[in-house]
């Protein structure tokens, strides 16, 4: 049975804790590394509780026709350059969190100490990837937005007793406030008996940016991730979404000053989630060139974002309906495979 307090750093996450306040680098560093550095000086300065990169080989996540290929390659920074990063965030204090997208990056976060690892909802369907997460042995954080139930709870399953923190929330970029819902947070923690938390989408030059975190902790949130920038008005990277050190460190203001006014004392996702999650998942691509009459292998496989936003062919999750079959027609490198193309 999973625990219902996690620990992150030197931090407890669950009821009876503060809410843990988690500071998003994502994209915004832009590709510098440099840039990173001071952001990761500036989330101490902001009052949060941790950190969190994204850890990713473009070549790996996405396919080389996908229209956000460029970008995936310009904010990519090298090995070199994480493990100084890395680093430095573990010897900042803060928590060090990871949201690896393939086993490379993986292993690298791991070698280097991160506290706990998270899950995208875009790969919350790769059995592969959750169970390669999970045997690191550390705490998992499992991003839900737009994530079918039965996925979730396989994702559960794959990670056995390990600590778990569910999360709610998705990007668009920025989210519309009718799209938080927040009572889905008291409804996973119902459900699954687990820390929740709230990912932050709404856009982050709104006044509501800065109160949507305390709101989510009056709804059961233990968790509270937010992207922040250096400086909005370059509108860099996952700007939409993102506060500026000033505004996050009043956000946090709010956030503690709500938990001191709370005392001591059926989910279903949105369209527009699902809609995310059909767009952005990964779906199970040819990784070489497979030949009319192969019988398909896992190493002919490879599991990528392919903007398939009509047909995203078959999911990793799904990679036991492909191997074994055999192809019906030359599939190239790259191309979804689907049913038809399959006996």
């Amino acid at each position: 049975m999973n625990p219902t307090t996690v620990s992150l750093g030197s931090r407890q996450v669950g009821d009876g804790a503060p809410c843990f306040v988690l500071a998003e680098v994502a994209s915004a560093h832009g590709g510098s590394s440099e840039t990173a550095l001071r952001m990761l000086e500036a989330a101490f300065k902001m009052g949060a509780d941790g950190i969190k990169f994204q850890l990713f080989r473009s070549e790996q996540l996405v396919v080389r026709r996908h229209p956000g290929r460029k970008d995936f390659d310009e904010i990519e920074l090298g090995v070199k350059e994480w493990r100084k990063l890395l680093r430095a965030a573990r010897a900042s204090g803060l928590a060090l969190l990871v949201e690896a997208f393939d086993h490379d990056s993986l292993e690298l976060a791991a070698e280097e100490g991160a506290d706990a690892f998270k899950v995208h909802s875009t790969d919350m369907e790769n059995p592969e990837l959750i169970r390669q997460v999970a045997e690191t042995g550390k705490p998992v954080l499992f991003a839900t937005g737009g994530v079918p139930d039965d996925a979730v709870r396989q994702a559960l399953d794959l990670v056995g007793s390990a600590p778990v923190i569910l999360l709610h929330g998705f990007q668009t970029f920025p989210t519309p406030v009718e799209e938080i819902r927040f009572r889905e947070l008291a409804a996973w923690k119902e459900r699954y008996r687990l820390p929740v938390g709230f990912l932050d989408h709404t856009d982050g030059g709104s006044g509501f940016a800065l109160v949507a975190p305390a709101l989510a902790v009056a709804w059961g949130a233990n968790l509270v991730e937010k992207h922040f920038t250096l400086d909005r008005s370059k509108k860099g990277y996952d700007y939409q979404s993102s506060l500026n050190p000033e505004d996050f460190y009043r956000m946090v203001e709010l956030l503690r000053q709500a938990e001191r006014a709370a005392g001591d004392s059926p989910a279903s996702e949105s369209e527009g989630a699902r809609r995310y999650h059909r767009t952005m998942a990964r779906s199970i691509v040819a990784g070489t060139l497979i030949k009319r009459g192969d019988v398909l292998t896992r190493e002919m496989l490879a599991y990528k974002r392919t903007d398939a936003r009509f047909d995203p062919g078959f999911p990793p999750r799904q990679a036991d309906r492909v191997i074994g079959r055999r192809a019906t027609r030359p599939i190239q490198a790259d191309e979804t495979i689907r049913e038809d193309m399959l006996e």
